[in-house]
């Protein structure tokens, strides 16, 4: 049995809407936005829980230990939203590889929305409960979360990783000519690859934390010396990540597969040198630099790992006979236009509203009153919407009425 001919047949007959290396761009775009949050994530619970054991050492830990913990609540949330587009685009494209690998490991599969929903129940119990003066079993609930979302961090490794070697899916499938269709096992890890993405939260967490202390330098409830606190706080987190992240990456880069030529490939020591360029950055960052920067910087690495990471993927699937760019196309310009105007309209004018109404609101100290141009936007945000329900169910009923009746 050819095993590239079998992904091939399981493509999906009726083709896909719009040329795949659309589909392809967007997967890589959005997936930057989810791994953003998934290490900021990552990143303020494990500096939530530090802040939390040393709050005996000075009054600013307890703070950002408490600050940190609401950060961590909110990213899980956003991890899990923007987590769906990539997800949804990877089955547009790759779906014969992620519908097996799930298969495979279908036990894992499911697991991972329990022990998420276990995890985030348990870092909303610690939440509740972290405030001055907190008793010290609570952090036994970050402890906890924090296992929890590093196991299913690795499950999804283990999904992704799985996808990527084709060659071996009869061996787990049928190991020693003996059916398992229990799902029971994680069949692949390439830990070197876990590591790095994983360990990127530590300087993730230090970018961001740039970014807080200069987001409050205008309340007064944030003082100077708590700000600059956080500051090189943020400052060390980012320089010690960005460096120490360069080891697990050059591991990774030196075990690629003989002959599949990433080891030697620019995209991959173009990360290589993002990171050290960031590293150097971070070391000779002084106070005059707009606390934003680093964000950008840190983005850019996400960018770069994200391209890398389908590099990747291409190069792993290229000897089967995989090429997504030969995925039958049956263009549908209506959804298509549909889904961009969605896409722009909705997520980013109605998006961008409450991105700044929430931006601007919280460097505001007590009541908000929202200047003129953010209640336009939430004006021109609710018309846009109305609109956008009205074209939904008058296409909807078009294609109803024209089925049924013509």
């Amino acid at each position: 049995m050819d095993i590239g001919t079998v992904m091939n047949t399981m493509r999906d007959p009726a083709g896909v809407p719009a040329h795949p290396v659309l589909f392809q761009g967007l997967m890589i775009l959005t997936w930057i936005f989810h791994i953003a949050f998934v290490h900021l994530t990552l990143g303020a619970a494990g500096l939530a829980i530090y802040g939390f054991h040393h709050r005996a050492t000075g009054n600013d830990w307890e703070r950002l230990s408490m600050a940190m913990t609401k950060v961590a609540k909110v990213g899980v949330s956003l991890l899990i939203v923007l987590g769906v587009a990539p997800l949804l685009f990877t089955q547009v494209i790759y779906d014969p590889q992620w519908y097996v690998s799930n298969v495979l490991s279908g036990r894992w599969a499911i697991a991972f929305i329990f022990t998420l929903i276990v995890g985030y129940c348990s870092w909303f119990a610690f939440y509740y409960a972290n405030h001055e003066g907190a008793k010290k079993h609570i952090g036994i609930f970050a402890w906890i979360a924090l296992a929890l979302f590093c196991l299913d961090g690795l499950i999804m490794h283990a999904l992704s990783y799985q996808a990527l070697l084709p060659g071996q899916w009869m061996n787990w499938y049928a190991p020693g000519g003996m059916v398992d269709t229990s799902g029971s096992a994680l069949h692949a890890i390439q830990w070197p690859r876990y590591v790095f993405i994983m360990g990127l939260s530590v300087p993730a967490v230090g970018v961001f934390l740039i970014a807080y202390a200069h987001y409050f330098a205008t309340r007064s409830d944030r003082e100077p010396e708590y700000r600059q606190f956080a500051r090189s706080l943020g400052q060390r987190l980012a320089y010690w990540g960005f460096s120490v992240s360069l080891i697990p990456l050059l591991v990774w880069q030196l075990i690629h597969p003989s002959g599949a030529g990433l080891t030697a490939h620019p995209v991959g020591w173009l990360l290589a040198l993002s990171l050290v360029a960031m590293a150097y950055w971070m070391r000779r960052l002084n106070d005059r630099t707009h606390g934003y920067l680093p964000v950008a910087g840190g983005l850019g690495v996400l960018a770069v790992l994200a391209l890398w990471r389908e590099v990747v993927r291409i190069a792993h699937l290229k000897p089967f006979g995989y090429d997504i760019t030969t995925y039958t196309v049956h263009v549908d310009w209506p959804s298509t236009l549909l889904f961009f105007t969605t896409f722009i309209g909705l997520g980013g004018l109605v998006g961008g509203f409450y991105l700044t109404l929430l931006y601007r609101a919280g460097r505001v100290q007590g009541l908000y009153t929202a200047e003129r141009f953010v209640a336009r936007l939430g004006t021109g945000a609710v018309a846009v919407l109305g609109v956008w329900i009205a074209v939904f169910f008058a296409y909807g009923i078009a294609i109803w009425v024209r089925n049924s009746f013509l």
